[in-house]
């Protein structure tokens, strides 16, 4: 009997000091963004890459948005077709029609033959009703047209913005001082003070390699969060451990999968949708 009471105390005793043990910086798990889509198992920035984000449970999908010779938006990363599609030149010299022809999967498998150019609308009605969320990266158009576009599919709390260039990013934020994900890179610390008084973003990217707690901790305090870019299609598992240890708000890499199958399987029961 004696033995029964003292095993359910160390039991309790166990309980307690489990429940009372402050979460570390390990467990706390970034959302994760897949880098064009999950382009490691499917073409970039096509609707099979986008498949691929869902069946993962993978947060945000980031894709390149650009702009057809009759205005209207596509997801393409370079500015040219030729590498993933069978057609050729610049995208902003061919109609809708034509793009909607053309072939942007067989390039990566044979099995992914058929896959076209999505357009941007389609891809935002994709990602609505399955929950995923869509990083914006922009390459060229009327940001207006594209703020409208992104409106009428009800997907504006949904959508992160990045811009590789600054006077855009700050035309954006002219046209849309209400919008809470605006995306700004940071690649010197000592550029945070102007960039956030410039630009007035809601999120900071930085490469993972420049990240420190420290910087992270500043950010925070100035109510920022801190996307890690973690890039390559090179083994990542030291930087998505990185980002993980550092307490990152989000990691954006080509292996989204992968970060999920080893993080986030381990922490939510519902976290993956694969069948």
């Amino acid at each position: 009997m004696k033995q029964i009471v003292l095993s359910a105390g160390i039991f309790i005793l166990l309980i307690c000091i489990t429940a009372c043990t402050p979460q570390t910086k390990s467990e706390h798990i970034p959302l994760v963004s897949g880098h064009r889509g999950a382009n490691m198992i499917a073409p970039e920035n096509t609707m099979a890459s986008a498949d691929s984000c869902i069946k993962y449970g993978i947060d945000y999908m980031e894709c390149d948005v650009c702009i057809s010779k009759d205005s209207v938006f596509y997801i393409l990363h370079d500015s040219t077709l030729n590498r993933t599609t069978n057609g050729t030149g610049n995208i902003g010299l061919w109609m809708s029609n034509d793009i909607d022809t053309l072939d942007a999967g067989i390039w990566f498998g044979p099995e992914f033959a058929g896959q076209r150019v999505p357009r941007f609308a389609d891809l935002l009605r994709k990602a609505k009703s399955s929950g995923l969320k869509i990083t914006v990266d922009y390459r060229s158009g009327d940001l207006k047209k594209l703020l409208e576009t992104i409106e009428t599919e009800n997907m504006t709390e949904n959508c992160c913005f990045t811009f590789s260039n600054e006077e855009d990013a700050k035309a954006f934020r002219h046209i849309a001082p209400n919008i809470k994900t605006l995306q700004a890179y940071v690649n010197n610390p000592n550029d945070l003070n102007r960039i956030v008084k410039e630009l007035h973003p809601n999120i900071i990217v930085s490469w993972i390699d420049m990240l420190t707690p420290q910087f992270i901790e500043k950010c925070h305090k100035l109510n920022l969060q801190v996307l890690a870019l973690a890039l390559g299609h090179g083994d990542k598992t030291v930087e998505h451990q990185k980002a993980v240890d550092l307490g990152v708000d989000i990691l954006a890499t080509d292996h989204p999968e992968k970060f999920v199958l080893k993080y986030k399987s381990q922490f939510s029961s519902n976290s993956l949708r694969i069948k």
